[in-house]
This record gives structure tokens, sequence and C-alpha cells, in this order.
């Protein structure tokens, strides 16, 4: 019976240490744990033909103290980026940042 509670505990401190790439039509959800020790959790997503297309990504990372939220969707066309990204973190060390940003072709705009 003792055995059988290692072999589980064995088993979930493999899979916590462990990074999980999972496969979606045009793109894949991740799942690891960064170099600091907090959980990211990212959904990518995209399609390009001949420079039109799309991607959006998703990232979010938690943790001790630590939560962050990063979001990208943009539009290709004719090989130029359109639309935008934003972020929300909080850190118990460096506070709250919100950030957004909106891309035009070449340009960006903060």
């Amino acid at each position: 019976m003792v055995m059988r509670y290692y072999v589980i505990g064995s088993a979930v401190i493999i899979l916590i240490r462990a990074q999980f790439n999972i496969p979606i039509p045009f793109g894949n959800i991740g799942l690891k744990t960064n170099d600091e020790g907090n959980l990211e959790i990212t959904s990518n997503e995209g399609f390009n033909l001949f420079g039109y297309g799309g991607k959006r990504n998703v990232k979010v990372v938690t943790g001790n103290g630590t939560f962050q939220i990063e979001k990208e969707d943009v539009g290709l066309v004719n090989g130029s980026q359109y639309g935008g990204s934003g972020a929300f973190s909080f850190d118990k060390q460096k506070g709250i940042n919100v950030g957004q940003n909106v891309t035009l072709g070449d340009q960006t705009a903060v």
C-alpha cells in the first residue's frame, strides 16, 4: 500500500516539471513551467496563405504572487500585419502593468 503512494507521488513530481504541447488545427496549446517556476499556458493559432491570413496568440502565466496575460490578434494582408495586442500583469514586487499596441503594416502605436 505504501509503495503505491510512492509511485503516484513520483509520477506527479515528474508530470509537474513536464512540458505539454497539444496540437489543434492551425496551432497548438502549450502547458509548461517556466524558468522562475511559474505555470505558463499558451495558445497559438495561425494561418498564412501567400501572405494573407491571421494569427492569434494567448499566454497566461501564474505563480507565487504573479499573474500575467498577453493576447495578440493580427490579420495578414499582402504580408503585412494589421491588428492589436495587449497585456495585463501583476507582480508582487513590480506592481500592476497594463499595455496595448496597435499595428498597421510597419507602424506600431503604443
